[in-house]
C-alpha cells in the first residue's frame, strides 16, 4: 500500500501561509529549498502522518505560477511514496497513464519524482516520489583516539536525536537511511564510531570498547553544544546507546535500541564471526567504506570474542538504566533470535517492546517508514 508522502499547495506568499499554518496546525517549516529547473521554492511542514509542501513560484513561466494565474492558491498535487521510482514510472506508463516527463527527475527533499497528467487521474495532479539516500559531508571532532566523524540533519532548535550504527556499519550504509523520515521532527545527528566510516582508523594501540564508543558519541554532543539527546542505536549501536544511558545518564533522554543483543553465547559469537568472514571476502569494498578494513575487522573480532564473558555485567548494567527505552527487533531476524529482544526488554526497568515484520537483521533491508514512525511515536515527536 502506498503512503501519502505530502500534499502540495500552491501559494502566492509562502511567509504568510507559513504563519497561518503555524497558528492553525502548530506546524513549522523544517526545510525550504529552491528547485530551479521547475521555477519553484518549496517549503516543507511536518505533520504527524504526512507533510505539506508549499510551492512558491520564482519565475513567471513556472508551472506553479501558471497554476496560480489559472486557479489561484490551493491544492496543487498529491504525492505518494513508491519503493522503486523507475519501476513505478514504467508500470504506470505501460498502463496508459501519461507522465509529464520522459523519466523520473530530481525533485526537492532529496527525492526522485514524476507527475501524472491529471486528465487520466480525474483532475488531480499525482506525484510519485522516492527518497534518495542522502548523507551530508561529515564534520569531525578531535578525540584522544583520533577524529570522529558526525553528520547532521534538520533544525538544531528541535530536540536532538543521536543515531548510532552497528558493528562494521557506518552512517552512510545504515543510519543515514532513517534520516529523511526523522529530519522533519528532530535535529538528527549520526556518529561514525572509531574505526568505522569517516572516523579515524582502528589501531592495535586503541582497542574497541563500549566506553570508547560511548565517548565518541559524547564528544559529538559536546562539539554541538548539546547537553542531552535522545539516542537511537542499531545492533551494536543499540547496546552502545544503552551503555551511554548507564554511564552518562545526564546526557541521555530516551533510548531506542533496535536489533540489540546482550545475551552473548558461543553460538551468537560464531554467527557474528561468520558475518565478518563474509565482509573480509569483500575487502576492497570494505576498505572504501572504512579506510582500513583489515584493522577494523581484527579489532571487531577481539571486541566480539569477549562479549560472552561480559554477559552478566551487561545484564547488571541494564538494571541501572532508568530512562524510558524502546526495545525493537525484526520478527525473523537472521542474526539474533527473537528471544534477544525479550531478554533485553526484561533486563530493563523502564522499557517497552515492539516487534516489526522483517526477515533480515541488516537495517538497509528493513521497511524504514514503519520503524521511523515507531521511533517518532516513542520519542513523542511528530
Amino acid at each position: 500500500m502506498l503512503r501519502l508522502e505530502h500534499v502540495g499547495i500552491a501559494v502566492h506568499d509562502a511567509s504568510a501561509v507559513r504563519a497561518t499554518y503555524a497558528d492553525v496546525l502548530k506546524a513549522l517549516t523544517y526545510k525550504s529549498e529552491a528547485v530551479d529547473e521547475q521555477g519553484v521554492t518549496t517549503h516543507f511542514l511536518a505533520l504527524q502522518n504526512t507533510k505539506i509542501e508549499l510551492l512558491e513560484a520564482i519565475s513567471e513561466d513556472s508551472p506553479v505560477q501558471r497554476f496560480l494565474d489559472r486557479q489561484g492558491e490551493g491544492v496543487h498535487h498529491l504525492a505518494f511514496e513508491v519503493p522503486d521510482i523507475d519501476a513505478a514510472f514504467a508500470r504506470l506508463h505501460e498502463a496508459g497513464f501519461t507522465p509529464l516527463s520522459d523519466e523520473p527527475l530530481d525533485g526537492a527533499d532529496q527525492k526522485r519524482i514524476f507527475f501524472l497528467h491529471p486528465k487520466a487521474t480525474h483532475g488531480v495532479l499525482i506525484e510519485c516520489c522516492s527518497s534518495q539516500p542522502h548523507c551530508p559531508a561529515p564534520k569531525h571532532v578531535d578525540t584522544e583516539h583520533g577524529p570522529v566523524a558526525y553528520y547532521a540533519w534538520g533544525d538544531p532548535e528541535r530536540p536532538s536525536l543521536l543515531l548510532l550504527h552497528g558493528a562494521a556499519g557506518s552512517t552512510y550504509t545504515e543510519t543515514s537511511l532513517l534520516a529523511p523520515y526523522l529530519e522533519p521532527y528532530l535535529h538528527v545527528v549520526a556518529v561514525d564510531f572509531t574505526g568505522h566510516g569517516a572516523s579515524a582508523n582502528a589501531t592495535p594501540d586503541t582497542p574497541l570498547t563500549a566506553d570508547g564508543f560511548a565517548d565518541n558519541a559524547c564528544s559529538v554532543l559536546d562539539a554541538l553544544g548539546c547537553d542531552r539527546a535522545h539516542v537511537f542505536g542499531f545492533s551494536m549501536g543499540g547496546n552502545i546507546a544503552l551503555h551511554m544511558a548507564h554511564r552518562h545518564p545526564d546526557r541521555v533522554d530516551r533510548v531506542v535500541s533496535h536489533g540489540g543483543h546482550i545475551d552473548w553465547k558461543a553460538a551468537t559469537v560464531d554467527a557474528m564471526m561468520h558475518r565478518l568472514d563474509r565482509a573480509d571476502a569483500n575487502g576492497t569494498r570494505m576498505d572504501a567504506l572504512h579506510g582500513d578494513w583489515a584493522a577494523l575487522s581484527s579489532a571487531l573480532r577481539t571486541f566480539v570474542e569477549q562479549l560472552p564473558g561480559a554477559a552478566l555485567r551487561l545484564r547488571r548494567q541494564m538494571q541501572t538504566v532508568q530512562q524510558p527505552v524502546l526495545v525493537s527487533m525484526a520478527d525473523a531476524d537472521d542474526l539474533f533470535p527473537l528471544q534477544a529482544a525479550l531478554t533485553l526488554h526484561n533486563a530493563l526497568p523502564n522499557s517497552r517492546l515492539a516487534i516489526l515484520p522483517g526477515r533480515h537483521h541488516a537495517l538497509q533491508k528493513h521497511p524504514l517508514p514503519p520503524l521511523a514512525h515507531q521511533i517518532r511515536a516513542f520519542l513523542q515527536v511528530g
